[in-house]
């Protein structure tokens, strides 16, 4: 008898705690902006840039390289044009405002810089092109959390 109540005050300490640990994860939880591993795995290049915001509050697509992240990309200092980053601010959440940002960029000629969608997938075709309201090209705040996001990926900074 008194082993069955033992054991139940050690299952029903470990339940306890367990439930505690769970309610701790789901109140932790949406402080951290998940990369897009497709987005990375469309971009031919990822930066750091200094993004201002334009009188709108909208980023102006004018940006300079703060940091290169691997080897393709304009060399740090450069100033270059992203043709579709005004349009990148999630309509939810809105732009943060003027800061560095990781930016997830595609290339063609190394003159035109875009901000990198999501890959195509067979049989969404419509659901993944630029024109549809709810994919939008994302950019990241530069924080501690995404440069560790970035390191548990496999790049070096």
């Amino acid at each position: 008898m008194i082993g069955a109540r033992i054991r139940l005050v050690v299952v029903a300490t470990l339940f306890l705690g367990w439930m505690i640990w769970l309610a701790l994860t789901v109140m932790d939880k949406g402080k951290v902006d998940p990369l897009s591993r497709a987005q990375l795995a469309e971009a031919t290049m990822l930066v750091a840039a200094e993004v201002t915001a334009d009188s709108d509050g909208k980023p102006k697509s004018k940006v300079k390289i703060v940091k290169r992240i691997g080897e393709a990309g304009p060399a740090e200092g450069t100033e270059i044009e992203v043709t579709n980053l005004p349009q990148s601010v999630v309509p939810d959440k809105g732009f943060p405002g003027t800061g560095t940002y990781l930016l997830p960029l595609v290339s063609r000629d190394n003159l035109l810089f875009s901000i990198a969608g999501l890959p195509r997938s067979p049989g969404f075709e419509a659901v993944n092109s630029s024109t549809h309201p709810l994919i939008h090209p994302c950019i990241y705040p530069w924080t501690d959390s995404l440069q560790t996001q970035l390191r548990n990926l496999g790049y070096r900074l």
